[in-house]
C-alpha cells in the first residue's frame, strides 16, 4: 500500500470549519462570511471595463480595425464601413497614436528576423507573376530540389 492509497482509505482526522459570524458550519472552505458593504453591481463593472477596453483598442489599434474592414466581402455596406476606419486610422495617425502599435510591430519584425531570419537571408525571390524562386540556400532545410 502506498502512501497516496493510505491517505485515501484513512478517514479525515480534522474538524469541520466553523463559520466566523456565527456557530454554524461551513459547506465549503471557499464559503465567505455576508459582506458589511453593500453589493457592487458587477454588470455595471463589467460594462466599464468592456467600454474601456473597447476606447482603447479604438484609440491605439486603429490599425487592426482598418484591416479588419479591408478583408470585409465587397459592397456598398463594406464601402462604407471601409471609409469610416480608413478615416479613423488617418484621424488617430495625424495625433502619433499608432505610434504604439508600430514600435511593437518593428519590435516583434526585430526578434522574428533574429528567431527565424530575414527574407533576405533566405534566397527566396519573387518574379513576376508571383513565383517565387530560390536563388540561394536551396539545401537549407525546409527547401526541395525540383
Amino acid at each position: 500500500m502506498t502512501d497516496t492509497d493510505k491517505l485515501l482509505t484513512e478517514p479525515a482526522d480534522k474538524a469541520p470549519l466553523t463559520n466566523p459570524s456565527g456557530g454554524a458550519d461551513m459547506t465549503s472552505p471557499v464559503d465567505l462570511p455576508e459582506s458589511e458593504e453593500e453589493e457592487r453591481n458587477p454588470l455595471l463593472w463589467t460594462s466599464i471595463a468592456i467600454a474601456v477596453a473597447t476606447g482603447v483598442l479604438m484609440l491605439f489599434n486603429a490599425d487592426a480595425l482598418r484591416g479588419w474592414a479591408f478583408e470585409l466581402e465587397p459592397g456598398p455596406q463594406s464601402e462604407r464601413i471601409v471609409a469610416i476606419t480608413d478615416g479613423w486610422y488617418r484621424q488617430t495617425e495625424r495625433f502619433y497614436l499608432d505610434r504604439p502599435v508600430a514600435a511593437m510591430s518593428e519590435w516583434w519584425d526585430g526578434i522574428k528576423a533574429i528567431e527565424f531570419g530575414s527574407d533576405d537571408q533566405r534566397g527566396d525571390t519573387v518574379e513576376p507573376g508571383g513565383q517565387t524562386s530560390e536563388s540561394e540556400g536551396a539545401d537549407s532545410p525546409g527547401f526541395s530540389p525540383e
